[in-house]
């Protein structure tokens, strides 16, 4: 099994739309029908593998209901299998090293202490707080967050939701990391699983069940629902509205998790004291920050030519401030940003401040953390691997 084998391409009539309405290619209808037809065939599409940045918003416009961003990426990632060396550091899931468990092995005592009580299931509950990759590098303010008090946290060090992994080409090893991850979520006896990161809520709600064929034995709730359940229930008010004016900026996979997630976002935003602006691509035809186009090349120009697309629009829409709800997003944007005087702000922090907790270490504090990490395998960036990926080597 891998990636395209979650549909039948039988289907397809080739009719072009995904690559018509793709908000970066928006190709025409006869470009469009050769590129697809190519790519079906698995053949060269010079376009596609040249400009596609991977970002999920192809598969909202198949008139089939197929998912052709999973066809682009078996394709994209089959055509050479060389892939950058410093991959597999990037996957967390895997045996250490790998850049997570880097991050990890350099916070303080009390926050490893911290990583290590959330590596146990908790008690049997209604919602559990499930803390990912990233998260865990912030673990202390989560754990001592007032606004999460009442829900138990549970993040084991050694498991993935598997992103990095599925959208990095890597099936194997996706398939590897999701069922360690799928033995560990056994364990629990919960009702709900509250995603901590919105991309863990995809990838376990989403693409679990959609491309996988599993699904999890609890109901999952991104953590920007949950707080706004929370608001809409009465239980929760922002104690230190933000007060500022943000163009809302869509990680690519929330065009997976739909209408409903677009809305919750804004409300939630809006709810904390953020004055929402509306870019000229949102929604489903949201731009992305560009770091998954790394999959089809290693080429990091890619990513700024992107990027400035998207900057264009912040200044367009009359605000220099960005609400992003991702934080491979925030910390992708958060190295550019600043050369076009444009503020980033990661939104689970900022919701977390307005609605009355302290935030002792921001995201963008654990940037000299990883530019370390990175620095030592920087020598990788010049190598290449194949697929499946190695384990990278102490």
């Amino acid at each position: 099994m891998s990636y395209a084998d979650c549909c039948d391409w039988d289907k397809c009539t080739v009719c072009g739309e995904c690559l018509m309405k793709c908000p970066v290619m928006e190709m025409g209808e006869d470009e469009a029908r050769a590129e697809f037809a190519s790519l079906l065939a698995g053949e060269p599409a010079p376009r596609v593998f040249a400009e596609c940045t991977l970002c999920f918003k192809c598969n909202n416009y198949c008139p089939e209901g197929l998912r052709p961003y999973e066809l682009i990426l078996e394709r994209v990632t089959a055509r050479d299998d060389a892939k950058p060396a410093m991959l597999p550091y990037f996957i967390n899931g895997l045996p250490a090293p790998g850049l997570f468990q880097d991050l990890y092995a350099s916070l303080s005592f009390g926050e490893q202490e911290i990583l290590r009580r959330w590596a146990s299931p908790p008690p049997a509950s209604g919602d559990v707080l499930f803390v990912g990759c990233i998260g865990k590098t912030v673990c202390y303010d989560i754990e001592n967050s007032q606004v999460l008090k009442d829900l138990p946290k549970f993040g084991p060090s050694d498991i993935c939701c598997g992103e990095l992994a599925y959208r990095g080409g890597a099936w194997d090893t996706y398939t590897e990391i999701t069922e360690r991850m799928l033995a560990r979520f056994g364990e629990l006896d919960i009702g709900r699983m509250v995603c901590y990161c919105a991309s863990c809520y995809n990838f376990l709600n989403g693409i679990l069940p959609k491309v996988y064929g599993k699904r999890l034995p609890f109901q999952l709730v991104s953590l920007y629902e949950w707080l706004l359940e929370k608001v809409e229930a009465g239980e929760l008010e922002a104690v230190k509205p933000l007060g500022y004016r943000a163009a809302v900026h869509e990680s690519c996979y929330t065009s997976e998790l739909g209408p409903d997630f677009y809305e919750a976002l804004r409300k939630i935003y809006r709810a904390a004291g953020v004055e929402t602006v509306e870019l000229e691509h949102n929604r489903d035809r949201a731009l992305s920050c560009g770091a998954a186009s790394i999959a089809r090349r290693w080429n990091p120009l890619d990513i700024i030519r992107g990027q400035n697309r998207r900057y264009r629009e912040v200044k367009y829409s009359g605000t220099r401030q960005m609400a992003v709800n991702c934080p491979g997003c925030y910390l992708t944007l958060s190295s550019t940003s600043w050369l076009q005087g444009i503020r980033v702000h990661y939104m689970l922090e900022e919701l977390l401040r307005a609605f009355g907790d302290d935030i002792s270490t921001p995201m963008i504090g654990r940037m000299p953390l990883i530019i370390r990490a990175l620095a030592k395998r920087a020598p990788l960036a010049f190598k290449k691997v194949s697929l499946p990926l190695p384990h990278i080597r102490p």
